[in-house]
């Protein structure tokens, strides 16, 4: 395929990606498991027009656009709330969870290299169960994951693994609240004091159920710790876009202090242009995704967002038990939010 030679006219561009769109599949059906994240009609449309008002603008250059910096300040700050941070908690918005997590392993390999140089074949250890995008960290970063067992019944994380797996080369420990598999939260309290007792960095992937669980507790719910009131842990991921409902792009990196924060950046002035300075991965990114975050958390608020997360494990209850009476199937441990895995006996 070429670029056209004559441009084509508005209608018929849009009449074709109504074309190809046709053979995705409906979402609104409320027949696709993950990927949308569906907060209502009316948060749609604040979501699309908080989007579009930032399209244009580029997020590489705060000097040039302020008001990004703000955005992006204040939906870290209202994270950094709700996952319990104090006002030492530092952090940035990111395009994922993938975006997060690899920050997340840069700081560790980073504060590494600074506080224990001897290292030289970094290595992370994680459950089996932690997220894909840790093992694309590890590849990027030249980092060796080491891979613990999770209880066969539960599927959290195994202490005694972990702690057994540690050597003088391991840099970061992690957990995740919850794992995307099974729904269920790692013992992040005991994961936590693992890295204290080991002097390690220790990172929460609460990119699923972070802001999910956080307003479960405040509803009552029975909800393990995971965040910054847990000893030991010193960064956690959280996604907008997931449980937060933002539009795709918006995620959050969250570090216990700026001293380990500045371990996620990346500077040059080595080269001809401009002094680049990059808290996160990429460079120049529309303020969409930035915007569009901030206008929905502001939009919904700890009521808009408990409303749905109400509706939501209501919802998942009702699709538990059901399956529990199904003669062959089971649902597998015991998730904590609305993900959960099923199984043939």
């Amino acid at each position: 395929m070429k670029i056209p030679q004559e441009g084509i006219a508005k209608e018929e561009i849009f009449k074709t990606l109504r074309g190809y769109k046709g053979k995705d599949l409906d979402w609104k059906s409320g027949r696709v498991m993950g990927f949308i994240y569906y907060p209502g009609e009316k948060a749609h449309d604040v979501i699309d027009e908080a989007y579009t008002m930032y399209l244009t603008e580029n997020a590489l250059d705060p000097t040039s656009f302020p008001s990004l910096l703000r955005l992006e300040n204040e939906v870290v700050a209202m994270t950094a709330d709700l996952l319990r941070g104090d006002k030492e908690v530092v952090g940035n918005f990111t395009s994922g969870g993938t975006e997060s997590l690899i920050l997340a392993v840069k700081t560790a390999r980073d504060y590494a290299r600074a506080t224990r140089p001897h290292i030289k074949e970094p290595e992370m250890v994680l459950p089996i169960t932690a997220h894909a995008s840790f093992y694309k960290a590890a590849h990027y970063l030249n980092v060796k994951p080491v891979v613990t067992p999770v209880h066969d019944h539960s599927f959290r994380a195994h202490v005694d693994a972990i702690r057994d797996a540690i050597t003088e080369n391991t840099i970061l420990l992690v957990g995740s609240a919850p794992s995307y598999a099974h729904g269920v939260v790692d013992p992040i309290e005991e994961i936590g004091k693992l890295a204290l007792e080991n002097n390690l960095l220790c990172h929460v992937d609460a990119c699923v159920g972070g802001i999910h669980l956080s307003y479960m507790r405040k509803m009552g719910f029975e909800v393990p710790d995971f965040d910054f009131t847990v000893p030991g842990v010193t960064s956690l991921s959280v996604d907008i876009h997931k449980y937060g409902y933002s539009a795709k792009g918006a995620s959050v990196i969250l570090h216990k202090n700026k001293d380990l924060r500045r371990h996620q950046m990346f500077a040059c002035s080595r080269w001809t242009g401009y002094t680049v300075v990059n808290p996160a991965v990429t460079s120049s990114k529309t303020g969409g995704p930035m915007a569009a975050a901030w206008a929905v958390m502001k939009y919904l608020g700890d009521n808009g967002y408990m409303e749905i997360v109400r509706e939501v494990m209501d919802a998942t209850k009702l699709l538990i038990d059901g399956i529990n009476q199904i003669e062959g199937l089971k649902v597998l441990g015991k998730p904590e939010m609305c993900m959960f895995a099923i199984a043939s006996t």
